[in-house]
């Protein structure tokens, strides 16, 4: 007779990933497309991520996340509750609402929602690196995202025990 026992901890590495994916699927972004962010996330290729919608050719609302490597512990035991207040599953609320928000604001403008990704630096001053990483997220190599229509408003949010992650929603609507 054998007994077998399985252990999970939740990484704070696994939290910042399924913070992007909740913000994502929540969004509108296709499953792809949000598994390959997600990959980038789980991989530390990326300092930021961010969705977008366009009027005419011009950024009219965007939602940042910027992850901050630095302040993030690589501990891979380093146990993380999802059980905080708020927290669905595992969507702190932050990541939840904005995601809802930003797909009623694309359905309400009847627009298409978008992505765009920051690598970390070290990515950025590798050439060769970046363009073989960015069909790997799901971005072309050399594209930017469009400018503003006007001057954004800002309103700044960080992620309920997640000081990694800042976000940011900027709207022009």
């Amino acid at each position: 007779m054998s007994t077998f026992t399985y252990s999970y901890a939740y990484t704070r590495s696994q939290a910042l990933v399924d913070q992007v994916e909740v913000l994502f699927s929540g969004a509108g972004i296709p499953s792809g497309s949000t598994a390959k962010v997600c990959h980038g996330v789980q991989e530390k290729w990326l300092a930021a991520v961010g969705l977008y919608l366009l009027k005419n050719g011009q950024r009219v609302y965007e939602i940042e996340a910027v992850i901050n490597w630095s302040a993030h512990s690589g501990n891979p035991t380093l146990n993380f509750s999802t059980d905080l207040p708020g927290w669905e599953g595992k969507a702190s609320p932050e990541a939840a609402i904005l995601g809802a928000r930003f797909a009623a604001k694309a359905q309400s403008e009847g627009l298409d929602p978008r992505y765009w990704v920051r690598f970390i630096p070290a990515i950025q001053n590798d050439p060769a690196l970046h363009q073989r990483l960015c069909p790997e997220v799901g971005v072309s190599y050399g594209s930017s995202v469009p400018g503003w229509a006007k001057s954004p408003t800002e309103v700044k949010l960080s992620l309920q025990d997640l000081s990694e992650v800042g976000m940011a929603e900027r709207s022009a609507l």
